[in-house]
């Protein structure tokens, strides 16, 4: 089933920056990795709606996701 939907020119950068990161063959691929990203996130997020990244020596990071 396709779907289709607009993004604007900042999204599309992104998405290419990714896609070249990652070694992704589209920006499909890219949208797919994000959601299963997401999905893994919702799972583990703290009760505020956030995420904790820790950082080898570096500190954590806390990202509001909600």
């Amino acid at each position: 089933m396709a779907t289709s939907f607009n993004i604007d020119a900042t999204m599309d950068r992104t998405l290419e920056e990714l896609k070249k990161h990652y070694g992704a063959t589209s920006k499909a691929e890219v949208m797919r990795k994000a959601v299963a990203l997401l999905k893994v996130a919702s799972q583990h997020e703290n009760n505020d709606g956030s995420l904790t990244l820790r950082q080898d020596g570096q500190g954590d990071i806390k990202v509001v996701v909600r």
